[in-house]
């Protein structure tokens, strides 16, 4: 989940399904998809609870790590899909609004005589819930007390837990935290320290709770942010050093883990998790550990339909999963779903494929509810079933299911990854059972890097699809210089389109985070970027750029000369601003340029951004007027 996208909470959301009769094991994706499009008024419903439904419930013994694969007791080769939920109290306390409680959701999605068969259901624990802070927010660290967490767990995760054991399905605990927190202050650190403590007061509470449920695996920290990894850290020194201080961040998480707990353990990476190439530099030490990604469409590398390249802004995984377990515990899209989660068919098919490249791959569709995004489902009781539910823990949550069960409707369609995910499961319902083995394994590698390109190229930010930031006016001058008439505007912050809508000039992504004013706010058409050491900003262009050699600033900083403060990313340059300009940031607007010849800039790659980064100890306020080339 989710500063990702911008839905109500940590999610992303929507989808719908429908049923096959095939057999698991035997045709390839593509001409599963096919056949099961034949019989795809099958089953658009999927029952009002499930309750006492016959379970598609497997063996669920202790895991663990064996080279890259994962392993049961008896040395067969498991491999796990399944979806994720929405935070069990975020259920609970708005089932009146979203038709179910955790349970019933549980109980519906391993429903067999609906065509349902996960083997795996991860269930995200959010701070934002356990100390009940509103939907969508970012909650201060620390988030909650000892009471609040026992209360969590009392009232709505040990249920859950418990079903998934009765159901016969593997449970990801996932410590869901991703918004409006650096688990660093910088790409030198030092750590945040409370933050770290939050973390393990959770664990040193649910790691001894779970320990003897063999079915339960347990996901650290859902997405670290900033400072991110955004290139390869296999060949680049300052990827691979952010890696080494995650390192310093997260291996105490592991080693409270392990002093009460032998679950298998999955850990994300800075960038939104998705830098799991990071332990191809180095592994966590400790036994059966994991790691995990998460993808979507708007990515870099998703438009490239190349998961593999890690140079490309660190989002692919250089071939990890051939050294270690791979958990995709984050994908999903929903057409004109927005930002990131944006897509259709054409990226599900091919990242469905993608994820059974490798018996070490495993997965989790984000995500099997109505709400958050991108979903799987639909509210056809409501009547008006859009994403707002309410704010359970400050406001009032709207009646739409008076009496729980409701029925949930799958996504189906172009665009809905409801049916894809559905039978996709089916399909592979019997592939690497425990106990089954079916799924054959790659030899277990030596410890080796994998070789991948060099140059990082087109940083663009991942906050995974949850976080919409709001425009609010403020001041600004408007820039005196007249662009030339060949010029190639890449956004004028003039309202059309909007900075909110996530879309420059040019119809690529934009956007910005992490700044004092949050996304940045627009006003008398200039885009308004307070940052105190904190602050990333990027414009997708997306297109080759031979025909231009200067790209042009016109910009304002309320103490001039920030071109000092500020870290300049294109094309494989990756230096201070002032290292790449003649001019100054004055305080009134002018133009700042950068001959990109000079600075070294690969003008011909198809995946160009630009990327400012202001992690570099300075505070000021930054008003861009425009940016385009020339």
């Amino acid at each position: 989940m989710t500063n990702k996208r911008q839905p109500p909470e940590g999610g992303r959301e929507e989808s719908l399904s429908t049923e096959s009769s095939e057999d698991g094991g035997g045709p390839s994706r593509r001409d599963f998809l096919k056949g099961s499009a034949a019989v795809g008024a099958v089953a658009l419903g999927v029952g009002a609870g499930a309750i006492g439904a016959a379970s598609a419930g497997i063996p669920t013994p202790r895991l663990h790590r064996d080279g890259n694969l994962i392993k049961d007791p008896d040395g067969n080769t498991v491999t796990l899909r399944g979806v994720n939920i929405a935070d069990p109290k975020r259920i609970n306390v708005t089932s009146q609004a979203r038709g179910k409680d955790a349970v019933q959701v549980i109980d519906m999605l391993t429903d067999a005589s609906n065509g349902w068969y996960p083997r795996m259901i991860r269930v995200p624990v959010q701070p934002v819930d356990i100390g009940e802070y509103e939907p969508g927010s970012g909650p201060p660290v620390p988030a909650f007390d000892q009471t609040q967490l026992e209360s969590y767990l009392t009232n709505h995760l040990d249920e859950v837990v418990q079903r998934c054991a009765e159901r016969g399905v593997y449970c990801v605990i996932d410590y869901h935290r991703h918004r409006d927190v650096q688990w660093a202050e910088g790409q030198d650190g030092p750590v945040n320290t409370a933050l770290q403590d939050e973390v393990d007061m959770f664990w040193d509470t649910v790691a001894p709770r779970y320990a003897e449920d063999t079915h339960v695996l347990y996901e650290v920290y859902n997405e670290p942010t900033e400072p991110g990894m955004w290139g390869d850290p296999t060949t680049t020194q300052w990827v691979a050093d952010v890696w080494q201080l995650w390192l310093e961040m997260a291996q105490p998480w592991v080693d409270t883990i392990r002093s009460h707990a032998d679950n298998l353990i999955l850990m994300g990476s800075p960038s939104w998790t998705q830098s799991p190439e990071g332990a191809l530099v180095e592994e966590f030490d400790g036994e059966d550990i994991a790691y995990t990604y998460h993808i979507y469409p708007g990515h870099n590398s998703s438009q490239n339909q190349n998961w593999e390249d890690a140079s490309n802004n660190g989002e692919g995984v250089a071939g990890v999963y051939e050294q270690a377990p791979l958990f995709v515990t984050e994908f999903g899209w929903e057409e004109n779903g927005g930002q990131y989660i944006g897509g259709t068919d054409e990226f599900g098919d091919a990242f469905l494929d993608f994820l059974e490249k490798s018996p070490a791959i495993h997965w989790t569709a984000w995500i099997a509810d109505p709400v958050w995004r991108p979903v799987m489902f639909d509210r056809p009781f409501a009547d008006n079933a859009n994403d707002s539910v309410g704010d359970p823990y400050n406001g009032t949550v709207p009646e739409a299911c008076s009496d729980l069960p409701c029925e949930w409707s799958l996504t189906t369609g172009s665009g809905h990854m409801g049916d894809d995910v559905k039978n996709a499961l089916e399909q592979y319902r019997n592939d690497g059972i425990p106990g089954e083995g079916t799924a054959t394994g790659t030899p277990t590698p030596t410890d080796t890097d994998t070789d991948t390109p060099t140059d990082t190229d087109t940083p663009t930010d991942t906050d995974t699809p949850t976080d919409t930031d709001t425009d609010t006016p403020t001041d600004t001058d408007t820039p005196t210089d007249t662009p030339a008439a060949d010029a190639l505007v890449v956004d004028d912050y003039d309202g059309d389109p909007g900075w909110s809508s996530h879309r420059n000039d040019l119809g690529e992504w934009c956007g910005a985070g992490s700044f004092e004013n949050g996304g940045g706010e627009t006003s008398n058409g200039a885009l308004v970027l307070e940052y105190d050491n904190g602050g990333w900003f990027q414009e997708q262009i997306n297109q080759s750029v031979t025909d231009y050699s200067t790209l042009v600033f016109s910009v304002s900083g309320a103490n001039g000369g920030e071109e000092s403060e500020i870290l300049f990313d294109m094309g494989g340059v990756r230096t201070m601003l002032a290292n790449v300009t003649d001019d100054s940031i004055e305080t009134s607007t002018s133009d700042v340029t950068v001959d990109l010849d000079s600075a070294g800039v690969d003008r011909s790659s198809s995946s160009i951004s630009v990327r400012l980064n202001f992690w570099q100890g300075g505070s000021s306020t930054l008003e861009i007027d425009e940016i385009r080339l020339e």
